[in-house]
């Protein structure tokens, strides 16, 4: 029996929100979770919608190595930078597929996943890509990736899919993370662990490149969006209606952020700085001292993704398209945070 078609919708609130909360743009888990090896893209006609005005398409992924900025996002859409941002060619890929999340190496690999269990590899820097893992038929999405060593390659993404790859992107198996199959949003890593989250307040953490999961205990029951790895021993966890959390099993921290917009993501601006970003145009800063302040651009629109470029100003991503932002100066403090939930 044909499964139904899932429209990708352009609307970044209903995506990833109805992702969360209702299910319907995650598609059914029926995989078999043998490895498997995709020589070519079974869709190989399927191929990227060159957008006349893709700067303002729905862009969800971003990476940045040296001068190099890659984004992805809506319709297998791929945009390249070679001058650290300030200007931007398409690239084609081969996928018309939603682009979720997006990353690269200093050697100039680079892997992007999207909806349908689609794993896209680069090896110039995304100039050129291949499809070396898809499988429509199982109706999944991945929502992250992070390249561990030399080889190994891990995504996450609904109902609790793990994707290993321990040939550098060549052939893959499919796990569960968990039995109780949580949509994972955000795979983050550091020397010491990698970190997922997810549906239900799950957190998750490995210490051996992804092998064994131990859960860990969570502040909050809600979705987690995304998070960061802040210390060897702290994180910092954000989600719907504001959720804003830092600390660590045992030891939580909740943020006032200010309102109950949904926070989607963040990146590292300074040795303890953070930027923190969501729907309504929010964007939280943390400084050095530990204080977050607001510094939302004062645009009402859905911020999915913030990096750091190479000039120490910001590239935010969202249901606009993409924005230069300068370096925030924090105004309107928000404290340093209140413990309890």
């Amino acid at each position: 029996m044909n499964r139904p078609v899932v429209a990708i919708l352009i609307d970044w609130r209903t995506l990833v929100l109805s992702l969360a909360l209702v299910g319907a743009f995650l598609l059914s888990f029926c995989i078999d979770p043998a490895e498997a090896r995709v020589e070519d893209d079974p869709t190989v006609a399927d191929r990227s919608h060159m957008a006349d005005k893709a700067e303002s398409a729905l862009l969800v992924g971003a990476t940045c190595v040296g001068d190099v900025v890659l984004v992805s996002g809506n319709h297998g859409l791929i945009l390249r930078s070679a001058d650290g941002g300030k200007t931007y060619q398409q690239i084609e890929a081969p996928t018309r597929r939603m682009l979720t999340a997006i990353i690269l190496d200093s050697q100039g690999t680079a892997f992007a996943v999207g909806h349908d269990t689609t794993v896209l590899r680069s090896r110039d820097s995304g100039l050129s890509w291949q499809s070396v893992y898809c499988d429509p038929e199982a109706d999944l999405g991945l929502f992250s990736i992070q390249a561990i060593g030399d080889s190994r390659v891990v995504a996450v993404g609904a109902f609790g899919t793990l994707l290993i790859s321990d040939d550098g992107g060549d052939h893959w198996k499919q796990e569960l993370i968990s039995e109780d199959g949580p949509h994972l949003y955000s795979l983050q890593k550091s020397a010491e662990r990698l970190v997922v989250t997810g549906e239900f307040g799950s957190i998750f953490e490995s210490r051996d490149g992804g092998d064994e999961w131990t859960v860990l205990e969570s502040p909050y029951d809600g979705t987690f969006f995304h998070v960061m790895i802040d210390s060897p021993d702290s994180i910092i966890v954000m989600g719907l209606r504001g959720n804003l959390w830092e600390g660590h099993p045992g030891r939580w921290k909740r943020i006032d952020s200010g309102s109950e917009a949904a926070l989607f993501g963040g990146c590292r601006v300074g040795t303890d700085e953070v930027i923190v970003v969501g729907d309504e145009g929010r964007a939280l800063h943390r400084s050095a001292d530990g204080n977050w302040s607001d510094v939302s651009p004062g645009e009402r629109r859905i911020i999915s993704t913030a990096i750091l470029l190479p000039d120490g100003n910001l590239l935010f991503l969202g249901d606009k398209g993409y924005r230069n932002f300068d370096r925030p100066s924090p105004v309107k403090s928000q404290g340093s945070g209140k413990a309890g939930q």
